[in-house]
Formats: structure tokens, sequence, C-alpha cells
């Protein structure tokens, strides 16, 4: 391939790659420094630190089937609409997640979150296919304050400009946000450690190699 582009091999210093099994074997096979993709890196992590979690699945699940209520039903919708001028509100529509994007879930909890009264007031006078406990509500506040960060790296990632040395000490700074204890952490302690340990153990290693933080600085 870098015969093909006419690149010289002593000008390549780190390879960008997805995470497949076949990519990670082949780079590693040819003898070339990589890195994998972040954004998919965290949506790995992500999944296995929160989304597997029950209690946040259970929240999931309730989530698409009140989007799903409202996307499938103009007069429910409508409903909603009216409710949410009663209270004064922007009418804003609630956002269905995607499974392959983490910060799909993210964004419709958010959403749920953000009309939380009009919700309240909606299912006084109309039926709704699920709600959420007291609890619940609760376990979603605090869990899209632990969430944010990796929204906003996920953000950072994503954008042309970004480059793989801006991902160093972004990680870093992720990993010291789940080591401190904070208030928003009842209820989600559990995801919090899991998110941890699977960041460290996922996330690029390569901050280790002299060679590569050189390349990269």
């Amino acid at each position: 391939m870098f015969q093909t582009w006419n690149i010289p091999k002593e000008k390549v210093h780190v390879i960008l790659r997805d995470n497949a099994r076949n990519m990670v074997k082949a780079m590693k096979d040819a003898g070339w420094q990589s890195l994998g993709c972040m954004a998919h890196t965290l949506q790995l992590a992500v999944h296995e630190g929160v989304l597997s979690q029950r209690s946040i699945s259970d929240i999931a699940a309730i989530g698409r089937r009140i989007v799903g209520h409202f996307k499938h039903s103009p007069l429910a919708y409508s409903r909603l609409q009216n409710v949410q001028k009663d209270l004064s509100q922007t009418p804003k529509r609630l956002q269905q997640d995607v499974a392959t994007r983490w910060n799909s879930t993210y964004y419709m909890l958010k959403s749920l979150h953000e009309q939380k009264r009009a919700l309240g007031a909606y299912v006084a006078d109309f039926d709704l296919p699920d709600t959420f406990s007291a609890s619940q509500w609760g376990l979603i506040e605090n869990m899209l304050s632990l969430l944010e960060p990796f929204e906003e790296l996920t953000q950072k990632i994503s954008k042309a400009s970004t480059s793989a040395a801006d991902v160093i000490p972004s990680v870093m700074a992720l990993k010291r946000f789940l080591g401190k204890e904070v208030a928003s952490d009842h209820g989600v302690k559990t995801s919090k450690a899991t998110l941890l340990e699977a960041v460290s153990r996922r996330l690029p290693r390569w901050r280790k190699s002299p060679s590569i933080v050189w390349q990269l600085s």
C-alpha cells in the first residue's frame, strides 16, 4: 500500500486503525506502531462499564418505550407539545437512541430528563407505555453527570482538526475524573468503578511507549 502511494517507510511513524482483530494482527505482523480507533474504544468502554449494568439497561429500555410512543403516535406528540407550551417550554422532540452509538443513548436519556416536568404533567392526563420511578429519575441525573466527560471527549475526537496527540491528555483527565468521589456518585458508584477499570484496560497504553509519545508530540 505504501509502495502504491509512494510513501517511504521511514516516514511512517504511527498508523491509525480500527479495533478489528485482523487489523491489530496485521499491524503487529508488519512491525508497525499503531493506534486503535478512539471513538470505538470509548463505545466499548461505556457499554461495558455502564450500559451493560442491569439498572441502566432497564432505564434505557423504559426510555425507548416512552420515546417510541411519541414517535409512532402523532396525536401523543401533539399532546406533549401542548403540555410543553403550557409549561412555557420550547416544544422539543424526544430523541431515539441507536444501539451502535453509546452517546445516542446519552442523548435520549438527556432529552427525557429535560422533559421530566412535561412528561409528569402528560402522564397525569394521558397514558404512557411505561414511566420512570423517582429513584430512576435520580439515577438518570447522576448517570448523565458521569457520562458527560465521555460525551465531551467523543465530540472532541470526532472533529477533523483533532490529532492523535490530543488524545493522551484527554484520556488522563478522564481517568482522574473517574478516580474522584463526588456527590453525584449516588447510585452509580459501581458503574463508575467499572468504567474506570474498562477505560484503564481498553484505552491505549501507548502513553507508556516513549517512541509513540515522542512521535505524537
